[in-house]
């Protein structure tokens, strides 16, 4: 399973599989508790409804719950502090070789961006693919008007997708490996 395979160490982040991470800190409620506290309204105003109003703790085991039954689900953690401070979402689609496509998205704690976290992960999701030599590519979508975030991706090398047509709203980027 992909989201068991995919673990890797940055300089200051540990990303995993939510439910190891979860083991190993002895807490499903307070993994709990971090999704109210990252999925702040600023983190999720571009995201679908049920990623919106996560303020209980009915809700977020909801959406703990449907994360990971849509995706492989990881949570991203600072190595300094063990604390959870991001999500990531991998989604592979149809490939008809032994090579995948992935699809991803991933967000942050609001009281973590600027500190170059973002491009941090993403640059190392992208050192991840290349050493499991079976991923071709790796897409994902950002809001026309996230200026932050499509300059992390065109930063770590990605390009407009040649795969998926934007929308008025949603333009794709993807990073091709060459494999």
């Amino acid at each position: 399973m992909l989201e068991q395979k995919c673990y890797f160490n940055t300089q200051r982040l540990s990303v995993g599989s939510w439910t190891n991470q979860t083991k190993a800190n002895d807490s499903d409620k307070r993994f709990i508790d971090k999704v109210i506290e990252i999925l702040t309204p600023n983190v999720v105003k571009a995201l679908p409804a049920g990623w919106q109003d996560i303020n209980t703790k009915d809700k977020a085991a909801q959406w703990i719950q449907d994360r990971a039954s849509e995706s492989h689900f990881l949570s991203i953690q600072s190595l300094q502090s063990d604390e959870t401070i991001g999500f990531m979402f991998l989604y592979g689609f149809d490939s008809d070789s032994n090579m995948q496509d992935l699809r991803f998205g991933y967000l942050l704690s609001e009281k973590v961006w600027g500190r170059g976290l973002a491009t941090e992960v993403i640059q190392g999701l992208i050192k991840w693919c290349k050493e499991s030599e079976n991923i071709r590519s790796i897409s994902g979508g950002v809001e026309r008007d996230n200026l932050g975030s499509i300059k992390v991706l065109e930063k770590s090398g990605f390009n407009i997708s040649s795969l998926d047509a934007p929308t008025e709203q949603i333009v794709f980027y993807e990073y091709r490996f060459d494999n």
